[in-house]
């Protein structure tokens, strides 16, 4: 996890209940209207506590979404990607996966999907450390999850990679932004209640890969 002040000794369960609340109000109200004294409140901590060891509610959000990050990346079961048999069995796969964790960790999915969309709005010298951030994820995920299925694929003669995998994305987006929706509508859902979304995205990806001219 960032730590803005090394140097200045910690209570890990502080730590920890700063972290935790964090999660939950950036993850509620965005950064704009979070406020450090709910932060501060929730995880039974002084104002000053969380300004002594974060810095400012700008250092406070990175060192956040950092964790969350890091997290949820200790918890994922990468083989979900790289033990798929072709791009369609990966991307049902990684899909249901990828819904069930958000079941799980609803709060964290929001806020590390947000805190992306959300680079604008913060402050200035916060934006170069998390657009790094997402840099290095991104990067991290592409070779670690779909290189290893790309490359075992057969790629048409003329096929750019770099394209597929801008194609790859932007239907992954879209699909858990579908998927987020659904989730506001439907608190209780099950992974059960998403066969339609996951239904449709096996159909998208294998329209990818195939085409949709007849021969």
């Amino acid at each position: 996890m960032l730590e803005l002040n090394p140097d200045i000794p910690k209570d890990p369960e502080k730590v920890s209940r700063i972290m935790a609340s964090a999660t939950k109000i950036f993850a509620e109200h965005g950064y704009l209207q979070a406020k450090t004294a709910d932060i501060a409140k929730a995880a039974e901590v002084s104002k000053g506590i969380v300004f002594r060891y974060f810095g400012d509610k700008g250092h406070l959000y990175l060192a956040t979404v950092t964790y969350v990050i890091e997290m949820l990346t200790e918890r994922a079961d990468f083989t979900v990607w790289t033990d798929a048999k072709d791009l369609g069995d990966m991307i049902e796969r990684a899909v249901r996966y990828k819904i069930q964790l958000q079941l799980e960790y609803p709060a964290e999915f929001r806020l590390s999907i947000q805190s992306f969309g959300e680079m604008n709005v913060l402050p200035e010298d916060i934006r170069p450390a998390m657009s790094d951030l997402w840099q290095k994820q991104t990067t991290t995920s592409l070779a670690t999850l779909e290189e290893p299925v790309l490359d075992r694929m057969k790629l048409r003669p003329g096929v750019d990679k770099a394209v597929l995998k801008k194609l790859l994305n932007a239907i992954g987006t879209t699909v858990f932004t579908e998927a987020e929706g659904f989730m506001k509508q439907h608190p209780d859902a099950k992974i059960e209640d998403f066969e339609p979304i996951i239904n449709e995205i096996r159909a998208e990806y294998e329209i990818l890969e195939h085409g949709f001219e007849a021969e």
